[in-house]
């Protein structure tokens, strides 16, 4: 309970600082949506160019709450395939740190997955590391602290808008495909100088680490020249089944509503409005450019059977699970080549640990080494920052090369 309320505070801290901000005359023009914004619109003609091609770029001033953030800063759009098979244009943020790289070897990328979590634009990484606080609170723009973070370690960065254009939400492979050529780009990037012989690492929580997941099970079918060194995942969403009745019937439970949006975007074979009642369709209609912060808001204490056509129509129907499962890495195939860290509380009330314990074993079983470490006394929003020490040291450690532990 005490997560829930975490994340409407975070909400309403956002919506004060906004109205702070705004009412101030030093305050520059506001960034424009992404949907509003001339430079995602993907440019004809490329499917058949290679995908992570580079197709734009321009320099920004990367910001974390109205804070100017240590590094030198790009958007960039490149060519993808989305999660329909189709090709696609995606927008991924380059930062690198102004300071020197002084560690072993050149200096390491990471490829950090905020948990994007919405079916709207508003809800991209990019606009919150542009400085967008008009589009109203996300969780992107709470994790532009972390990113922070990572910068001080020297780590050059790319942030993936990896829900694609179109947001997207529960859609893994196109998660994958966004992730991995937002990788290949970054290298690519020439002005953001990242050697080929550079370090790779994953990182994500909570939806990001569900994102970092597929992707880094899929990383030896799809991007096999990448040189990927580690996979940090912390409270991931193994098993969306699992989180979308987490939410149910909590305060934040109108999460439903927008995973539900998502699901229906993303996979519109599952034609998930058949099985809504009319109040259901309703409130998915309303929310069609919502990050989870608003459905929460809008939906307290919202059950999933409230929105059944009939009873079991969504809690018990296996043909609607079978997509549930398809952008869940527990039930997805593929295990990742490169050692994983799996940082989660036990009394995770959003993302079960029992699905994260099943991936664990997942991993191990197909040999990948994998360190997991359970906080006896944290719960999903707490954990987001009380892991973030154990995930900074274990990727600097597998950066210069130590060892990596195995608790398989």
């Amino acid at each position: 309970m005490r997560t829930a309320w975490i994340v409407l505070l975070r909400a309403a801290v956002i919506a004060v600082v906004f109205g702070l901000v705004t009412t101030c005359a030093c305050w520059a023009t506001a960034v424009p949506l992404p949907d509003q914004d001339s430079f995602y619109a993907a440019p004809p003609g490329i499917a058949g160019l290679p995908d992570g091609t580079v197709l734009a770029s321009r320099p920004i001033e990367a910001q974390s709450f109205l804070q100017r953030l240590p590094a030198d800063a790009w958007q960039m759009q490149y060519k993808t395939i989305d999660n329909h098979g189709r090709p696609s244009a995606y927008v991924a943020t380059i930062l690198v740190p102004q300071q020197e790289w002084t560690g072993t070897g050149p200096r390491p990328l990471v490829s950090y997955q905020v948990a994007e979590d919405g079916v709207g634009a508003k809800c991209a990484p990019s606009y919150a590391l542009r400085g967008g606080l008009g589009g109203g609170p996300s969780n992107a723009f709470s994790e532009t602290g972390v990113i922070r973070l990572a910068l001080q370690q020297g780590w050059a960065l790319v942030v993936p808008d990896y829900q694609g254009p179109d947001s997207d939400f529960a859609g893994a492979d196109g998660y994958a495909h966004g992730v991995l050529d937002g990788i290949r780009a970054a290298r690519a990037f020439a002005p953001a100088a990242v050697e080929s012989a550079a370090p790779i690492g994953l990182w994500g929580y909570s939806g990001g680490a569900q994102a970092t997941a597929v992707a880094a099970q899929m990383h030896s079918a799809y991007a096999p020249e990448l040189p990927l060194t580690a996979a940090a995942l912390g409270g991931v969403v193994a098993d969306l089944g699992a989180t979308l009745s987490g939410f149910s019937g909590g305060i934040a439970g109108g999460a439903v509503v927008v995973g539900l949006a998502g699901l229906n975007r993303s996979y519109p074979e599952a034609n998930v409005l058949q099985y809504l009642n009319e109040s259901g369709r309703a409130m998915l209609a309303a929310g069609q450019t919502d990050c989870l912060h608003d459905a929460a808001l809008a939906h307290p204490f919202l059950r999933a059977a409230e929105l059944e056509a009939w009873p079991g129509s969504i809690t018990n129907n296996a043909a609607l699970s079978r997509f549930v499962d398809m952008a869940s890495p527990l039930f997805r195939d593929g295990a990742p080549s490169a050692p994983v860290l799996l940082y989660h509380a036990v009394a995770d009330e959003f993302a079960p640990v029992g699905a994260a314990r099943a991936l664990a074993e997942k991993y191990c079983a197909a040999g990948t080494p994998v360190q997991r470490t359970e906080n006896p006394s944290g719960e999903h929003g707490s954990e987001a920052a009380v892991g973030l020490p154990t995930a900074l040291t274990y990727l600097a450690d597998r950066f210069a090369g130590k060892p990596a532990p195995s608790t398989c």
